[in-house]
């Protein structure tokens, strides 16, 4: 049985994710320790657990451990999961997002199915449901993997009440796409997005803060909408597409109280051009995003050894991510060129 340290560089619930994902994937078992021992409530929280139960669901695994705070639990999966209908309610603002991206390999790799999760769809410290549906998918579904996704209720922190339905195909193609040496924009497009219960001037002031930094920007698309929300909420999020069409980047920011609304905005449109400075393929939060599509990809494809790819900022997640799949993985080597926090290059053998 594998032994995971869950302290391991970033220390949070990707580890846990990742484990769980990978675990039902290759039928391995896990024991992992010191469940997100660098967060300060360390353990199990709601979100966690409730990635835990949705994926020994999908596999019928036995499990030890598994309850609020608990900072080690055993996961042995039995199965792959049926094709069938799923939902998950994780009963807070935790993540669907998160959740998602933790099923979607076991469900793709077998017959695929549809998902359905309640919860948070834009909440701090995981990717909103525009930038898995702008960017990740798409990206994704250049090593193969397809999903239709949907968003059928706004959840923001912290009363959740989100909702986000998944058509996950069976994932039978894998490809290692052609990358251009680095991101050259074509089409940018902005989302200004609030709660309808807010003041209708915060949607114009995002969006005024984002343009101030892109005075001469262009193939520029605007969208301005004010939402349906259980909690009132705020965001920007910018997506560009490459000129090959075959890159793609994304930036949100979520607003908050005593957080200008221009400021939300001009934070968007600074990330942006500080990873087009970088002249990399990927930006930082998408690299360690797609690492594991791209090693199944890998794997799966006899003919090709090796991908590699620029990223614009080196994180602890994606350091984390490239140490904890080949435990899962033995055949895949990763490695990485450059420093934490700076410009690197990611690299990934079959050996």
């Amino acid at each position: 049985m594998l032994v995971i340290d869950g302290a391991y560089g970033e220390g949070g619930g990707q580890v846990l994710r990742t484990s769980l994902s990978l675990s039902v994937v290759t039928g391995k078992p896990f024991r992992i320790v010191n469940i997100r021992a660098n967060r300060p409530k360390p353990g199990l929280q709601p979100q966690h657990l409730a990635c835990v139960k949705a994926v020994a669901y999908l596999s019928e695994a036995e499990v030890k451990g598994d309850e609020l705070g608990s900072q080690e639990i055993v996961f042995i999966p039995k199965k792959l999961p049926e094709r069938c209908n799923y939902s998950f309610d994780i009963g807070t603002a935790g993540s669907t997002l998160l959740l998602f991206q933790t099923v979607v390999y076991p469900l793709s790799l077998n017959k695929g199915g549809e998902v359905v999760i309640k919860g948070g769809t834009h909440v701090p410290f995981s990717p909103c449901y525009h930038y898995v549906k702008e960017v990740f998918l798409p990206m994704a579904k250049l090593f193969g993997l397809e999903v239709d996704l949907y968003l059928e209720a706004y959840g923001f922190y912290s009363a959740g009440g989100g909702k986000i339905r998944a058509f996950i195909k069976p994932w039978e193609e894998f490809f290692l796409p052609a990358l251009p040496e680095y991101f050259i924009p074509e089409n940018i497009i902005i989302y200004s997005v609030s709660s309808e219960r807010l003041p209708v001037h915060i949607v114009e002031r995002q969006l005024k803060g984002v343009l101030s930094e892109l005075p001469n920007c262009e193939n520029l698309t605007v969208y301005k909408e004010r939402v349906k929300s259980r909690s009132d909420g705020t965001f920007v999020f910018l997506k560009a597409l490459n000129k090959e069409k075959v890159l793609y980047a994304g930036f949100t920011e979520l607003g908050k109280r005593g957080y200008p609304a221009e400021e939300v905005g001009k934070k968007v449109a600074r990330e942006w051009k500080n990873f087009l400075s970088t002249k990399t393929q990927f930006e930082e939060h998408l690299a360690d995003q797609i690492l594991i599509p791209i090693s199944l990809a890998l794997l799966k494809l006899r003919s090709a050894k090796i991908f590699r790819f620029s990223v614009a900022k080196v994180t602890k997640h994606l350091l984390t991510q490239a140490w904890l799949i080949p435990k899962f993985l033995p055949e895949l080597k990763i490695t990485i060129e450059g420093k934490e926090g700076e410009k690197g290059y990611v690299n990934l053998y079959r050996e």
